[in-house]
C-alpha cells in the first residue's frame, strides 16, 4: 500500500473518502499546473490516517478500498519561536514533510525579535497551515499536521501531560531520543530565566546553530529515534 502512495502522480486531502471532491485550488492545480492525463493515479486523504486510491478524469474517482494507518504511537512536537524574514515558512514546510505531527508557534519570549499584532499573528498562522498542508500532500502524509499559535512558555509546558518536554540550550543534557516535545528559542536564545524554568535542556550538538537550522536538526533527530 505504502507503494502506491509514492508512485501516485499527486496526494491530496479530501474531507469524504466515499465521494471525495477535491478543493478550488487543489483541482487547479492538478488540472492546469500538473496537468495530469485521464487514468493517472491519485492517492487522496481525509487527514485522519485513512486514504484511497483514486484515477483522475477531471476530478478523483476512487477506484480501490479505504485503507486506514494506525495513529502514531507517539506524537512528536516541535515549538517554534518565528525568526525574521520567510525562513520561518521553510522551517514549517520541512518540519512537516520530516514528520513532525504539531508545530507550536511560541508567543514572544524575553528575546524573541519578531512581535506580531493579533491580526498579523492570525495570518501568518493561516499562511503556515497552507503551507503544513501542501507539505504533507508532497511528502504523502496520511495525517495533517496540527499547527497552533500563539502559545507561551508556560503554557506549552503546563498543557502538556505524559511527554517529555526539553528545551533546546547547548550543555543540556537530556536525552533526545526521550524527547516528544522540542522547544526552540528565538535567534536571541532563551534568556537565563527561561532556561532556568526548563523541565529539561536537550543538547543538539557542539556548534551554536541558527534557530531554523537547529528546529530541522532537532526534529530530525526526534524522528530517527522514535519512527524506527
Amino acid at each position: 500500500m505504502i507503494e502506491d502512495l509514492r508512485r501516485s502522480s499527486a496526494h491530496v486531502f479530501v474531507e469524504d473518502l466515499s465521494a471525495p471532491v477535491l478543493s478550488e485550488d487543489d483541482f487547479h492545480h492538478l488540472d492546469r499546473v500538473m496537468r495530469l492525463r485521464r487514468g493517472e493515479i491519485v492517492t487522496c486523504s481525509d487527514g485522519v490516517g485513512n486514504w484511497i486510491t483514486a484515477a483522475w478524469d477531471a476530478g478523483v474517482h476512487r477506484v480501490g478500498e479505504i485503507h486506514s494507518s494506525p495513529p502514531r504511537e507517539r506524537v512528536l512536537t516541535v515549538a517554534i519561536a518565528p525568526v525574521k524574514g520567510d525562513r520561518t515558512e521553510w522551517v514549517v514546510e520541512k518540519l512537516v514533510e520530516l514528520g513532525i505531527d504539531r508545530i507550536v508557534v511560541l508567543a514572544p519570549t524575553n528575546h524573541s525579535v519578531v512581535k506580531w499584532s493579533q491580526e498579523k499573528t492570525a495570518q501568518v498562522l493561516e499562511r503556515y497551515r497552507r503551507i503544513g498542508r501542501a507539505a504533507a500532500m508532497q511528502s504523502r502524509q496520511l495525517f495533517l499536521p496540527h499547527i497552533d499559535g500563539p502559545v507561551a512558555l508556560d503554557a506549552l509546558v503546563g498543557g502538556v501531560a505524559d511527554e517529555v518536554v526539553a528545551y533546546a540550550e547547548p550543555g543540556g543534557d537530556c536525552v533526545i531520543s526521550e524527547v516528544t516535545t522540542l522547544v526552540l528559542g528565538p535567534e536571541g536564545g532563551f534568556s537565563a530565566a527561561e532556561v532556568g524554568e526548563a523541565p529539561a535542556l536537550v543538547d543538539l550538538g557542539g556548534s551554536i546553530l541558527r534557530a531554523d537550522t537547529a528546529a530541522i536538526v532537532g526534529a530530525t533527530l526526534m524522528v530517527a529515534h522514535h519512527r524506527r
